[in-house]
Order: structure tokens, then C-alpha cells, then sequence
């Protein structure tokens, strides 16, 4: 069960919250994690298209001053018009990374307090003895 949980939430952040009937705090992280995704995706399509176009600059430059101009010209308008959709996609990456820990720090939380419970409703683990003579 804490294999599945915590291969859930390496998915989808809060999925293995929702398995271990965390509603609230499974659907908020999951919530979140979806939101991540959604800015992350735009910027990963921008950052190709910004990839592809550097990787075309130099292949057609070859060496000549008024290509790599014109490419270097291309380069800069195509980041100028991206930039926010850039900055979004690496704030998803943050927002990710937050929920990530976020939900496995729980999910580890809620694995020990259900341990604990366990433990006090079987009599709790008992604690040696100590002898003062030894």
C-alpha cells in the first residue's frame, strides 16, 4: 500500500492522499499539481519553438555576419513575444516541485500517525525494563 501511495504521488501530486482518504488534502495538491501542468506544458512548447529556432540560426549562418544577424533578430522577437509564457512554465516547475514534497511529506505523515494508532490499540510497544542496579 505505501509503494502505491507514494508511486501515486510521484504522478500526480496527491493522488496517494486521495487513495489513503485524504479528500481534502489529496484534491487540494492534486488541484495544484493539474494547475503546474497546465503552466508548465505551454512553456515546454514555447521553449522547443525557441530551441528550433536557435538550432536553424546557426545551421543557416554558416559563418555569414547578415545570417546570424537576421537570426539573432528572429531570436529576439520570438523571446521577447514568450517571455511571460516562459516565466509561467518555470513558476509550474516550482509549484510542481512544492507539491511533490508536499504530498509525500503527508503521505509519510499519515502512514506514521496510522502506525502509532495501531501500536496504542494493540497495547502500545512496551518499554524495557530497567534495572538502577546495572
Amino acid at each position: 500500500m505505501k509503494f502505491i501511495c507514494y508511486m501515486l504521488n510521484m504522478v500526480i501530486p496527491g493522488a496517494g492522499l486521495l487513495v489513503l482518504k485524504h479528500w481534502i488534502k489529496g484534491a487540494l495538491l492534486s488541484f495544484f499539481s493539474l494547475i503546474a501542468w497546465g503552466l508548465i506544458v505551454p512553456g515546454l512548447i514555447q521553449g522547443y519553438k525557441l530551441f528550433d529556432a536557435m538550432t536553424n540560426m546557426y545551421d543557416l549562418a554558416d559563418g555569414d555576419p547578415a545570417d546570424l544577424e537576421s537570426g539573432s533578430n528572429q531570436l529576439k522577437e520570438i523571446i521577447g513575444n514568450n517571455m511571460p509564457i516562459l516565466a509561467l512554465g518555470v513558476v509550474g516547475v516550482i509549484i510542481l516541485k512544492v507539491t511533490l514534497i508536499w504530498s509525500q511529506a503527508a503521505t509519510v505523515r499519515t502512514f506514521k500517525a496510522r502506525k502509532e494508532a495501531q501500536d496504542q490499540a494493540l497495547g502500545g510497544p512496551e518499554a524495557p525494563f530497567f534495572d538502577p542496579s546495572n
